[in-house]
């Protein structure tokens, strides 16, 4: 069974660096093709560069493709080279305009040859590196533009495990291969290379040791979580509230400033981080320069009467600068004016290809001598600084080259340390300034809430109580004049209150008075009548007697009327709401109301009983007998008049439509119809659907009415 499983597990890993060898295969086959084109064509553009102005313009030329390099030959060498990370021992001419591959020492690349009048130019597409040694600084992979592949190598023997690529023209390159991607563990070249000063973090074999604790990361993470925190909360909020204007004030006020004092504290330490880096960054910077110009001094007084660097007089430069490398903590390269390198205090970083015996191209091309600029081997990035090598007739006979592996992990331990002493004070002002905005938030809003609360209790008619604040800022004018219009609103209150019962009394005064005053006269005109008659002892006094004794009864019961409906309307009992069957109490008053003179037909639909809803079981009769008889007067003289009446339950109420067909209510009085002294008949007084309102709006409910030329309905609703 283990057997099995193990066999199963082989054959799935073939199979996934099978399909991984592949898809490595097609994509650098692809990739190739292309730079292949774009190397071609950059081939041509110097080609003819060289033929109308020589060297002038290459440089600009071949920095528009980094990904190429370019190297010219005349008969003595090389002349031009586009970079200078490539190392190689040998180079050999070979057919021209055939892209063939090339094993560098540091690299695998493929390379074609292209004649330009007496020069030779090498075309190099780098594709993988190549180094003798590697760790975690020299990892040799697939380079930009090629994908890079860990465990994917290039061999130049094709096996039945390996891929083949192909030139455009279907011939043979090179092959893929699956490789062990362990690194390479050659303690004897790591020793050579530990002497070096600049280059030392090529010998790491790993790099847990220059990890260390970093307090003010995790300070910068913790307030960036809390800055996103506050923004996630802070729509959430927008969303539950639909808006910004519809959040209290309060919250307004702490979210705006503890969302600045979050934004203002990252973004200071930020600054301040950056800063710090590049302080300590440029300090590094500065103390290459200062090496750099006491090394060529030094450089100058050694070689003080020498007109060039020849093979004579370099000899024991690599032991000068080896000696001079230690008193100045840092490597030194020498090369001559042709470019190729005569002295290094690190001679094991050429010997093993990790770097080209040729200066870099731009202080050599380019007429800057003196510069910086970064430089990589493999994955790491150093800064080189280059000067003239110069005699004591300061004449240029070389240049020099310092280079300096400017440490990410000392320019952290130099930031961390600084900010290390601002962190705890950053905290402290922090969590101080989310208490103060939490307090002052709270006492500026605390008056206002105070006031909104005293305004919602606010009733007019009753007292309202005053505030106290002893504070004289904005808030404080404001309470003084909430204080100042609570008196005006007592003092207007009682002037309304007043005035509002002048205004009902004179109104219920002249309507009494209209009312008493329209069977008055008809009454006076009678008695003064029956008078003339009596004095002329006309034969008609007795028949006109009994006549207008018979009217004046029904005058003076008329008048007994106004009396009692007026006596009723403000001797109106309060509501009592208890739980009443509106649909016994509806079908009582309809069937009563069936038997009308008019022989009115008078439709219901909805239950006879059962309905339970909150009412004046006492009074609720009466608001039905008013509509119903509304109704009927509304169609009092239609010979087709129709009333229905309509009992449903939706929700939580019950609702009671009562319609008739008549002529509806004007437009221009439908406003005053529930007022006590308004009617549009010639009897009655005008107050049944105004008591018929107070009953219904006493017991919870409300009354509506819509109204046409087709008739009028009301609507009575009540809680169940």
């Amino acid at each position: 069974m283990k057997k099995t499983i193990i066999f199963i597990l082989l054959a799935v890993c073939l199979l996934s660096c099978s399909t991984e060898l592949e898809r490595c295969a097609r994509h650098t086959q692809k990739t190739l093709i292309e730079q292949e084109k774009k190397a071609e064509y950059l081939t041509e553009k110097i080609i003819t560069s060289l033929g109308v102005n020589s060297f002038d313009s290459l440089w600009s030329i071949t920095q528009q493709e980094q990904d190429i390099l370019i190297y010219v030959f005349d008969r003595k060498g090389m002349v031009y080279w586009s970079d200078n990370w490539l190392a190689g021992q040998q180079i050999f001419l070979k057919n021209y305009n055939v892209w063939f591959y090339q094993r560098f020492d540091n690299a695998h690349c493929v390379c074609r040859w292209e004649k330009a009048g007496n020069y030779n130019i090498l075309t190099v597409i780098p594709v993988a590196t190549a180094y003798s040694i590697s760790n975690h600084q020299l990892r040799n992979t697939f380079l930009h533009p090629f994908k890079k592949y860990s465990n994917i190598g290039i061999t130049t023997i094709s096996h039945e495990n390996s891929l083949r690529i192909y030139n455009d023209d279907q011939s043979p390159l090179f092959s893929l291969e699956v490789i062990d991607s362990k690194l390479s563990e050659n303690q004897e070249e790591f020793t050579h290379l530990a002497e070096s000063f600049s280059y030392q973090t090529l010998v790491e074999q790993d790099d847990t040791n220059n990890k260390h604790s970093r307090g003010f990361y995790f300070y910068f993470i913790l307030e960036l979580i809390l800055f996103a925190a506050i923004i996630i909360f802070g729509i959430i909020g927008l969303i539950r509230n639909k808006g910004w204007k519809n959040m209290r004030l309060r919250v307004k006020f702490q979210y705006a400033t503890i969302t600045l004092i979050l934004f203002m504290s990252v973004y200071v330490f930020a600054i301040t981080a950056v800063s710090a880096r590049d302080r300590y960054s440029n300090q590094q910077r500065q103390s290459l320069e200062r090496k750099t110009k006491y090394i060529q001094k030094a450089l100058q007084d050694m070689y003080f009467w020498n007109l060039n660097l020849s093979q004579k007089n370099t000899a024991g430069l690599s032991i000068d600068l080896r000696d001079m490398s230690f008193a100045y903590e840092t490597d030194i390269h020498v090369y001559d004016m042709q470019g190729t390198l005569v002295g290094t205090s690190a001679p094991m970083l050429f010997d093993k290809g990790l770097m080209s015996k040729h200066i870099a191209p731009e202080p050599f091309f380019t007429g800057k001598s003196t510069m910086m600029q970064y430089e990589y081997i493999g994955d790491m990035r150093y800064l080189a600084a280059y000067t003239e090598f110069i005699n004591g007739n300061y004449e240029q006979i070389g240049y020099i080259a310092v280079p300096l592996f400017i440490s990410t992990e000392a320019i952290d331990q130099a930031t961390d340390d600084f900010l290390s002493k601002l962190l705890l004070p950053n905290l402290l002002v922090l969590v101080l300034t989310f208490i103060v905005s939490f307090i002052v938030a709270r006492s500026m809003t605390r008056p206002l809430s105070v006031i909104a609360d005293h305004m919602r209790r606010l009733k007019i008619g009753q007292k309202a109580d005053r505030l106290e604040y002893n504070n004289h800022d904005e808030l404080g004018e404001l309470v003084m004049r909430y204080n100042e219009m609570v008196d005006q609103l007592e003092i207007s209150s009682e002037k309304l209150a007043r005035s509002e019962r002048e205004g009902a009394w004179r109104t219920m005064a002249r309507q009494i008075a209209h009312e008493i005053n329209n069977p008055l006269t008809p009454m006076k005109l009678t008695i003064q009548q029956l008078q003339r008659l009596q004095q002329a002892g006309d034969e008609r006094f007795e028949a006109y007697f009994k006549k207008s004794t018979t009217m004046l009864i029904e005058q003076i019961d008329n008048l007994s009327k106004i009396a009692q409906s007026f006596s009723q309307f403000a001797k109106m009992p309060e509501v009592i709401t208890t739980e009443v069957d509106i649909a016994r109490k509806l079908s009582t008053v309809i069937a009563l109301f069936r038997n009308n003179q008019s022989q009115t037909p008078i439709r219901y639909i909805g239950a006879e009983s059962g309905v339970m809803a909150k009412a004046d079981e006492e009074q609720i009769s009466q608001v039905f007998n008013n509509i119903i008889k509304n109704a009927l007067q509304a169609i009092e003289n239609k010979e087709d008049g129709d009333i229905i009446v309509i009992l449903k339950q939706e929700n939580n109420n019950v609702e009671i439509s009562i319609s008739d067909n008549g002529y509806g209510i004007p437009e221009q009085i439908q406003e005053k119809i529930f007022l006590p002294n308004f009617t549009t008949k010639n009897t009655g007084m005008g107050l049944g659907l105004a008591i018929s309102k107070n009953i219904v709006e006493g017991s919870g409910g409300t009354i509506r009415f819509t109204t046409s030329n087709k008739g009028t309905t009301f609507y009575i609703t009540l809680k169940i």
